[in-house]
């Protein structure tokens, strides 16, 4: 029988990226249609973008614009929704687009109701009285694995690096190739990127979509991609050491937009007339934004022995080169704030083998206009070939035309034909392990925290 889908969020990213995917899956016999739910103060833009689209849902739900706040009992606004959808269409799937203060809800709901979920990342944001609290990430998290159990093949992640070309189908499986070659650990591995986020001062004030201003920033927003793809390499040491137990211990510093005036040059600002010296004192909430940028320190330690197995750094940056040059958002632009993504990681299996992966984004301009952006990556290794002659001292290979939102359709197609296994649900609990240690360590600049990592 035919699922409908259900897409709770219904921005850009939907109906650029994923309508394609949603109308395959459609003629394919797995879902009959599509339904929507979001905000009531959404209703105007929604309206209009799906006014010009070809494939239309069937129906649209607006609710109340507090529904999806902080309160858990917010839920009766969507349930109604969702249980006269599941009665009239006998089975549904639920792909939580919502802002991320939402997720919590809707996943709680799919999980205690076995109904097939996909959640963007990051999974959830814990909050108290509406500011983000890491503190709290044990308990949500714990709270939605223990509906897991006996559905484990319906509950996915929507995130970057489970399909990616690059990330996944060459660095991690090049890597994990030679770990098993020479039965050798990850000794090390070293990640950045720079996101090219451009906010204004008052845009901290005023944004709802990727806000700041409710305590959570870079990590809670773009910067889980990234966590999940460290974690993936991190947790291939268990292939050497199937049976030992492993911790981390993270060490951050981190910056905010409190401290944008002094980071950004004034001359450049003038031309957006974002000098705003006196932007703090303003108001004292402002102290209390996300971050902007992150820059850590981490051990994995055997646990037994104390022994350190990996050491590495983890920088999740968006005050980097942008190509931003507008002082309003561009009405129906998603890229508002002029992000231009490049990333960088290295992994090293101490004397043997090291891969370094290098992907950034490429502007694509026709007589100065920006018609689109490109990627382009380029994978280096660097071998022992005097100990092993089959190993290359250096190689190198390059690839362009890339489309990260390729890995992103790639894993709403598999899981819209009920085919998605890289990405579920309980294989990002050491995800969420490590983004609660990267939280707490941001709140404290400077401090060490850890936690057993498996």
């Amino acid at each position: 029988m035919r699922k409908h889908l259900v897409v709770a969020g219904f921005d850009e990213i939907v109906s650029n990226k994923y309508l394609v995917c949603i109308d395959s899956a459609i003629r394919q016999g797995a879902i009959d249609s599509y339904s929507v739910i979001d905000l009531e103060r959404e209703r105007a833009t929604i309206e209009a973008r799906v006014s010009s689209l070809q494939l239309k849902p069937e129906s649209i739900y607006f609710i109340p614009d507090h529904a999806l706040a902080f309160d858990p009992s917010a839920r009766a606004f969507f349930t109604p929704i969702l249980e006269d959808l599941r009665n009239r269409k006998q089975d549904i799937k639920v792909y939580v687009a919502a802002e991320l203060k939402a997720h919590e809800g809707y996943l709680l709901y799919c999980l205690q109701n076995k109904v097939s979920s996909l959640v963007e990342k990051p999974i959830f944001a814990p909050l108290k009285n509406g500011i983000f609290e890491p503190k709290l990430f044990r308990s949500i998290k714990e709270k939605i694995l223990s509906h897991v159990n006996g559905q484990e093949s319906i509950h996915s992640v929507m995130t970057l690096s489970r399909y990616h070309k690059i990330y996944n189908d060459i660095a991690i499986a090049t890597v994990k190739q030679k770990m098993i070659k020479y039965n050798a650990p990850l000794t090390s591995f070293h990640f950045r990127t720079a996101g090219g986020v451009w906010n204004l001062l008052d845009e901290y004030d005023t944004r709802e979509d990727h806000p700041y201003k409710y305590g959570y920033g870079m990590l809670m927003h773009g910067g889980y991609h990234y966590v999940d793809l460290t974690t993936q390499f991190l947790l291939l040491n268990k292939l050497i050491f199937p049976d030992h137990d492993f911790s981390l211990t993270v060490i951050s510093f981190s910056a905010h937009p409190k401290d944008q005036p002094i980071r950004l040059s004034e001359k450049v600002c003038r031309i957006f007339d974002d000098v705003r010296p006196n932007w703090i004192n303003s108001n004292t909430k402002r102290n209390f934004y996300g971050e902007t940028d992150i820059v850590s320190i981490f051990a994995m330690k055997e646990e037994q022995t104390g022994q350190i197995l990996t050491l590495g750094t983890l920088s999740l940056e968006q005050t980097t080169p942008s190509i931003r040059s507008w002082k309003v958002f561009p009405d129906g632009e998603y890229n508002k704030n002029g992000r231009i993504s490049s990333v960088d990681f290295e992994a090293q299996l101490g004397n043997l083998f090291s891969l370094n992966v290098q992907c950034f984004d490429v502007p694509k301009r026709t007589g100065g206009s920006l018609d689109k952006i490109d990627a382009f990556a380029r994978v280096r290794t660097r071998g022992n070939a005097s100990l092993f002659p089959e190993e290359l001292d250096n190689m190198e290979s390059t690839f362009d035309g890339l489309f990260h939102s390729d890995s992103n359709r790639d894993l709403m197609t598999h899981w819209l034909l009920n085919k998605e296994h890289r990405s579920r649900l309980q294989d990002h609990t050491p995800v969420m392990d490590l983004t609660e240690l990267l939280a707490l360590s941001v709140q404290s600049p400077g401090r060490p925290f850890t936690a057993a990592f498996n």
